[in-house]
């Protein structure tokens, strides 16, 4: 994967390495990635850092590449709209609906709030729809904090992820969308790796976000942690970490019944709005 690819950008949630689609979408630019890997804009806030990195290449990345347009990485030139590199063509984008992790994505932003799109995703079985999940939950959160939203805005992303963190990502051959030449066994236990590490990186986000409230701020480098300690991409190795350690310090940081007052909180606060 080219990490500076529109693959490797959480506003395509329909694609992660060798997860995902055959073709990706932008919820950004609202266009079907016919070729994602050739693809980038100044917009991109990659999958594999944690929120404060990831903001900081944006800065370097848009640089290089206009956030108004996508562009072709070899040589910085925009792409069409319907140009053979993306397409907005309601028949190219009617074939998605069949599929249902595709056809929430396309439904994020049309929806009255965002994160109904994203319950979507809780519900629907797989590791596709965890990973549209993540990936979109950590742009929807990263655009709330940005507006000048707090990080409680992601609280019930957050809880939902806690629910699946430690258990292993339920990844399937007809998951893996590119040819490799590793044993495929491998393969699927890269992808679960992923995952595990999606799940971790987006815990951080919300930690960093939340600096200042509380112990939920302690876990900020909780993804960081764990790949200093279980070193190479191992998915069993990941997985025993979180279960011996990981999920310990996410229930001290934010025990269930503290999840539940500020989900309390939230829900009486957006009455009193709606009522007033």
């Amino acid at each position: 994967m080219i990490l500076l690819s529109c693959v490797n950008c959480c506003h395509n949630p329909l694609q992660s390495d060798s997860l995902g689609m055959q073709t990706g979408y932008c919820t950004e630019h609202r266009r079907l990635l016919l070729a994602p890997e050739q693809l980038t804009c100044g917009r991109q806030m990659r999958k594999d850092l944690p929120a404060a990195s990831a903001a900081r290449q944006r800065e370097l990345h848009e640089l290089r590449f206009s956030p108004a347009a996508i562009m072709r990485l070899t040589d910085k030139s925009r792409v069409p709209v319907n140009g053979g590199y993306t397409s907005a063509q309601r028949a190219d984008l009617v074939p998605l609906l069949q599929d249902t992790v595709a056809r929430a994505i396309l439904d994020y932003g049309k929806l009255d709030k965002k994160i109904a799109s994203l319950a979507q995703l809780r519900f629907l079985a797989g590791v596709r729809p965890e990973l549209a999940m993540l990936s979109l939950g950590r742009a929807y959160l990263n655009r709330c904090v940005a507006r000048g939203g707090k990080w409680d805005s992601g609280v019930h992303l957050l809880w939902w992820t806690r629910q699946r963190l430690a258990d292993e990502p339920a990844v399937q051959v007809g998951d893996l969308r590119t040819s490799s030449p590793l044993p495929l066994s491998r393969q699927v236990e890269l992808a679960k790796w992923s995952i595990v590490m999606l799940r971790l990186i987006f815990v951080s986000d919300v930690a960093g976000y939340a600096k200042g409230s509380g112990r939920i701020g302690k876990l900020a480098f909780l993804a960081e942690s764990a790949a200093a300690k279980t070193g190479e991409l191992s998915p069993s190795r990941l997985l025993r970490w979180v279960r011996r350690e990981g999920v310990a310090r996410f229930d001290a940081a934010l025990p269930e019944k503290r999840y539940e007052q500020i989900a309390r909180d939230l829900r009486e606060k957006a009455e009193a709005e709606g009522s007033s």
